[in-house]
């Protein structure tokens, strides 16, 4: 049987890392053997090294320590994101700024939470990600002192934009840690974990800055945050370990024979601050890459569907404040109407991600061992309908004034939409991209922040022109409508990898 698993690994090939260009069956990138059908044993790509310091060779309790810090991480940076949207009736009072012009910095803000990756992500890559994890901690800390400090607008909506710079990793440097950690068939429960911190920070977090506005003033909502924010910044640089691994320089074996040649760090040694990694190219190539990665249908369906999805729920946290004014809802109140999509999340969490990888392994059984990446998209048309029935209900439901109930219930069904789009998508991407894992969701980042900019810069005026029950109709269908294009890259999303394969080739070697 060994001989058999060297067979196979021999014929792999290719990049170390993630298995490069060599790691494809049938000239197809992200087409792999992930099953040995002589006995029905999973291979574990990528392969790991003889190295215990290798995080693919960490033990669970390891992985999920490094999990439970960047969960933190997630949560937090995810909560200050959109916690603003329950002060804005405060933020109105005392810096006499409207709703339309409040959208603006949000909508500024969601830029540049995509933009930032493109100079955030190729530092991680070459300089590691505990650099870049503590780096955006600081500057989020610092952000939320400027708007906690704010005496005019424009300061406020400073700080705003600030803090989108330096969150933007928490959009994409996580998917990068559960690649470095997770084996191909265990991705979709560290994509669950990384989705479910950033779920409840969103929602969560809005829950408990209501209460603090009733009883201290929305300033402090921003100072809780950069003391918590802060705090996490010592955090990770005492007990957040480096995932970046130089597995290229490691000498390869069989992953179920792997010996501990090298002695584990110390942890003296795991403070350090910079791991130089090896990267291909130069640094401006792996900063551009995403760009160049632009020409594939795939990234623009998976930025297009995962930026419609947050859009859709952006839109709806800061419609929130005008929509339940309506219901006579306290900040206290409105905060608490995000348990509902925080519920409707959870529920669902599980479907996009670790279930999708009990889906990929039965469906590569059936498949003589041989996996493709589509196996995860089939989970979106679930959410899809989902999506599109709590949009209406909820704008619906609100314009005709319903009771309470209606608008929250819609809520949640929109909240559930929001983990299986993002597990898909970062999946999704990373596995038919598997050598540019970090290049290409930063791709798909940047383009589903770019859409969630445009809606929420194009939201106030087309509910004014359109009123808010067509707008929400539209919104709707236009969501059923992204989630279920997905049914064309399940029937031609091979191809699609086929046709790119020669261009794939040639961004990975430089």
């Amino acid at each position: 049987m060994k001989d058999s698993k060297s067979r196979v690994f021999r014929k792999e090939g290719g990049d170390p890392e993630q298995g490069s260009i060599g790691d494809i069956v049938e000239g197809v990138p992200g087409t792999r053997i992930l099953i040995e059908h002589t006995d029905a044993e999973i291979i574990l790509l990528p392969r790991p090294t003889s190295s215990p310091d290798d995080p693919l060779n960490w033990s669970w309790r390891r992985k999920y320590i490094a999990q439970a810090i960047v969960f933190m991480w997630a949560f937090m940076l995810g909560a200050a994101t959109l916690s603003p949207a329950v002060t804005y009736a405060s933020v109105m009072a005392e810096l006499g700024a409207s709703t339309s012009y409040l959208n603006v910095g949000a909508a500024l803000g969601l830029l540049m939470l995509g933009l930032g990756n493109l100079i955030f992500n190729p530092l991680a890559l070459r300089f590691g990600r505990r650099p870049v994890y503590l780096v955006s901690t600081l500057i989020s800390a610092a952000s939320q002192v400027v708007v906690a400090t704010a005496q005019t607008k424009a300061t406020f909506i400073g700080g705003r934009i600030l803090l989108g710079f330096g969150a933007a990793p928490f959009e994409q440097l996580p998917a990068l840690t559960v690649d470095d950690q997770f084996f191909i068939h265990q991705r979709g429960l560290g994509l669950s974990i990384y989705t479910l911190a950033i779920t409840t920070g969103s929602f969560l977090g809005p829950v408990a800055t209501g209460f603090v506005i009733d009883s201290m003033g929305w300033r402090w909502v921003y100072w809780f945050y950069a003391i918590f924010i802060f705090s996490i910044a010592a955090l990770v640089f005492f007990a957040l370990e480096e995932t970046g691994f130089p597995r290229r320089i490691y000498h390869q074996t069989d992953p179920n024979e792997a010996r501990s040649y090298d002695p584990p760090k110390t942890y003296l040694q795991k403070l350090q601050l910079i791991t130089i990694l090896p990267i291909p190219t130069s640094l401006y190539r792996t900063a551009t890459t995403p760009i160049l990665l632009l020409t594939s249908p795939i990234i623009w369906w998976c930025g297009i569907m995962y930026g419609f999805a947050v859009a859709w729920l952006t839109i709806m946290a800061y419609e929130s404040t005008t929509i339940f004014t309506t219901y006579n809802f306290s900040s206290s109140a409105l905060g608490l109407t995000n348990i509902a999509p925080l519920i409707g999340a959870c529920l669902v969490v599980y479907l996009g991600g670790a279930g999708t990888d009990r889906f990929m392994v039965f469906k590569a059984r059936r498949n003589a061992g041989i996996m493709e990446p589509e196996t995860r998209l089939y989970s979106v048309l679930f959410a899809g309908p989902i999506m599109a029935a709590g949009l209406i209900l909820y704008g619906v439901g609100a314009a005709n004034r319903i009771h309470w109930a209606g608008p929250i219930i819609g809520m949640g069904m929109i909240g559930s939409a929001l983990p299986i789009s993002a597990e898909v998508a970062l999946g999704y991407v990373s596995e038919c991209y598997p050598s540019l894992a970090g290049e290409a969701t930063a791709a798909v980042i940047v383009i589903r922040n770019v859409i969630g900019c445009g809606m929420t810069f194009a939201i106030s005026p087309w509910i004014e022109r359109s009123g808010l029950k067509y707008t929400f109709v539209t919104v709707g269908l236009l969501a059923l409508a992204v989630f279920y294009s997905g049914i064309l890259l399940v029937w031609k999303g091979k191809a699609c990898r086929r046709l790119g394969a020669r261009r794939y080739a040639t961004l990975v070697l430089g």
